[in-house]
């Protein structure tokens, strides 16, 4: 039985499982066991666009680690968004890592034709194009997802010799960026590496080996404060989000959703009526940078700290998350405290198991007043859980029981706020029960 705002019994409605079951039934096991298996394996969905944004940004914080960097780094941004456009010949720059671009883009080229694009490119740029073709084919390769790095040398040596490229790569910065990340064992190391073994103002091997690095171990192996020092930040992001967005995640072959392709949406909440609340704000998110994939919201690989600029521009003050901290981890957005902190956006957080009920209600009914209290004093509080449907709907509703309204109208115009939200019958019947909680 279910239980009205006004507490009259209304007609019985789905149970908590039957809904779940309709949720997922369309969902095999064996797609999801097959999916959780690759991730885990480092071969899943995920781990291409891991590699695509590590190959870009290791390259960037690499060149950051010499004195005049912005140069390089701009012009290899220059060749990215060229090929990005569909200019398949784009100018060279000055850098040998300018050639990077060619493999992250032109992924489906045949091993000859990507060698003698790269050779061609590079020696456009002042380098070596012998040297160039070789970077291009170990990007090759580490982009496929191979680990051994001795036979990924071999491997792209051979193919090399396949596509008839005459001259020596011993001295290029290129191999000698390799020979710094083959002794690596992280990304911080490869660079290091590269700078003690070509010491001085410039050295374009450190970019080169932080691409190699940022590549095999990942953007995540990057720390974060060396990114965010960056020259053209939005435009880098924009770019990378660009490029893994011409990837395509296994689950259905549909684009990744990025920041800068679908901005992070605030769903707001009408509080007309509210006494006191006029003045502030209420909104329902999900969970800013995560990259996931979802089965019913789509593979989302977003950028954290645009997430968290696009809260403030919409005046967030505080953001209540509900997501467990093995989800933030899941969604590789375990930063988002330091994220939030640099927009000045007060992180609150309240795990709550989904799709379930907080396990301290009393504790829960706390943290609701204490953000009724500050919508009232002209805050404005953005509420997320993963996929912004469930624990979120559910929180924005007993916000508003809180403030005053009924159960119906409350449910309703989270309803309306938020289409799909709040639709599980436990967590209805939390939101009409909310004056009877302790």
């Amino acid at each position: 039985m279910a239980h009205d705002g006004d507490g009259m019994v209304s007609a019985v409605g789905p149970t908590q499982g039957e809904v779940l079951k309709e949720r997922f039934g369309s969902v095999s096991w064996r797609r999801v066991f097959g999916d959780a298996l690759r991730e885990r394996l480092g071969n899943g969905p995920t781990a291409l666009p891991e590699r695509l944004e590590g190959a870009v940004y290791g390259a960037l914080v690499g060149a950051m680690q010499v004195s005049s960097p912005a140069a390089d780094a701009i012009a290899t941004l220059d060749v990215l968004d060229a090929l990005l456009d569909g200019n398949l010949m784009p100018v060279g720059g000055g850098s040998p890592v300018d050639v990077l671009p060619l493999p992250l883009v032109l992924r489906d080229a045949e091993p000859g034709d990507l060698a003698h694009r790269a050779a061609v490119h590079g020696s456009a740029g002042g380098g070596s194009g012998v040297g160039c073709a070789l970077f291009a084919l170990v990007v090759r390769h580490l982009l496929a997802g191979e680990r051994g790095r001795r036979e990924i040398l071999i491997r792209a040596t051979r193919d090399l010799h396949h596509a008839h490229l005459a001259g020596r790569a011993e001295h290029c910065p290129c191999r000698a960026g390799w020979s710094a990340f083959a002794r690596a064992n992280g990304y911080e190391e490869a660079v290091r590496l590269a700078r003690e073994a070509e010491p001085g103002p410039s050295c374009p091997s450190a970019a080169v080996a932080g691409a190699l690095a940022g590549l095999y171990w990942g953007s995540s192996a990057i720390p974060a404060p060396w990114r965010r020092r960056l020259p053209e930040p939005r435009r880098t992001r924009t770019l990378v989000d660009r490029l893994v967005e011409t990837a395509r995640p296994a689950r259905d072959g549909e684009p990744w959703i990025t920041s800068t392709a679908s901005p992070l949406p605030l769903y707001g909440v009408d509080l007309d009526g509210l006494d006191g609340l006029e003045d502030g704000g209420v909104g329902i998110t999900f969970l800013p940078g995560k990259r996931y994939v979802g089965y019913h919201t789509g593979a989302h690989w977003r950028d954290l700290d645009t997430d968290a600029r696009r809260l403030r521009d919409l005046h967030v003050d505080v953001l209540l998350l509900l997501v467990e901290d093995a989800e933030l981890e899941r969604c590789r957005a375990t930063g988002i405290a330091d994220a939030m902190c640099d927009q000045g956006i007060a992180l609150v957080r309240h795990p709550i198991r989904d799709p379930l009920l907080p396990d301290d209600r009393a504790a829960f009914r706390a943290r609701i007043v204490s953000l009724v209290e500050r919508v009232r004093a002209g805050g404005s509080v953005a509420i997320a859980c993963r996929g912004g449907f469930d624990r979120s709907g559910m929180a924005a509703a007993c916000l508003l029981r809180e403030a005053g309204l009924s159960a119906d109208e409350a449910i309703g115009r989270v309803h309306h706020a938020r289409p799909g939200a709040l639709t599980l019958p436990d967590q209805q019947a939390l939101v009409r029960g909310w004056q009877d909680q302790p």
